[in-house]
């Protein structure tokens, strides 16, 4: 598992189109206050462009809350619901549009697991006394082999919405590759319909946007054209390969 350090704080939508191209530069000085503040504003369409140009000074530890407590007391409030809600709504719409479109381009659908489909709370609540950099990520990885992880019912939603509309799913995770056998059984406990797991390389080290890029391009190689990619880092959504991206709340942890 690559390098995990504060929580992200604030939930942007990134979308690629022609009106939010125009208002670029409003948007960005908007972003770059509500990434000052560390607070979680209201979701912002942007290009997937400019992600890496306004997260690459993002100070990681004033989006943390700490103790995790704090963290999990968030992921139960109405902001985090509404941020969560707004962000997959989106994925909808994006979806219908590029379905609206006849381009006749076989579509998909990327998406993360761990904090965007499979809610790992039960385990952090165990922890809860610690702060981010307590959190010993063995343990973690055990709590994953237990498959006790529920899905999320927004994203779940989503990508049951997307599977119906032919559009293929698409799992692109941080997880080990040596999990992979405990994760399709998680999967398919809870009924999750998928066409593909890209997974991290066993001891494999790089930034999570390195690899994540590298098998959304993958993808794109295939014929597909990813219309949405949704996750909880930003890491799951810099280095293109993606026309909507949509960033969840995660206050618990950060992965680069």
């Amino acid at each position: 598992m690559s390098k995990q350090i504060a929580s992200g704080a604030v939930v942007a939508r990134i979308l690629l189109s022609t009106a939010t191209l125009l208002c670029t530069a409003t948007a960005l000085v908007t972003l770059t206050a509500v990434l000052d503040l560390g607070s979680c504003g209201p979701a912002l369409g942007l290009p997937s462009a400019e992600i890496e140009s306004l997260t690459k000074h993002l100070d990681a530890h004033k989006q943390v809350l700490t103790p995790i407590a704090k963290a999990l007391t968030f992921s139960h409030t109405k902001a985090y619901d509404e941020d969560f809600q707004s962000a997959c709504q989106s994925g909808h719409e994006a979806i219908d549009k590029a379905l609206a479109s006849g381009s006749g381009k076989s579509l998909a659908i990327v998406s993360d697991l761990d904090e965007t489909l499979l809610d790992n709370r039960p385990f952090f609540e165990k922890i809860e006394s610690k702060s981010e950099d307590q959190i010993s990520w063995d343990d973690f990885e055990s709590w994953q082999k237990t498959v006790k992880a529920k899905p999320l019912k927004p994203t779940e939603d989503l990508l049951a919405y997307a599977r119906s509309k032919g559009v293929a799913v698409f799992f692109v995770t941080g997880r080990m590759e040596r999990l992979r056998r405990v994760t399709i059984e998680n999967l398919l406990k809870y009924g999750i319909a998928y066409d593909g797991l890209y997974m991290r390389a066993n001891g494999d080290e790089q930034d999570a946007s390195t690899m994540k890029s590298a098998y959304r391009k993958q993808i794109e190689d295939m014929g597909f054209e990813i219309v949405v990619n949704i996750g909880d880092q930003y890491s799951d959504l810099q280095g293109g390969h993606g026309l909507d991206c949509e960033k969840l709340p995660n206050k618990i942890y950060f992965i680069h």
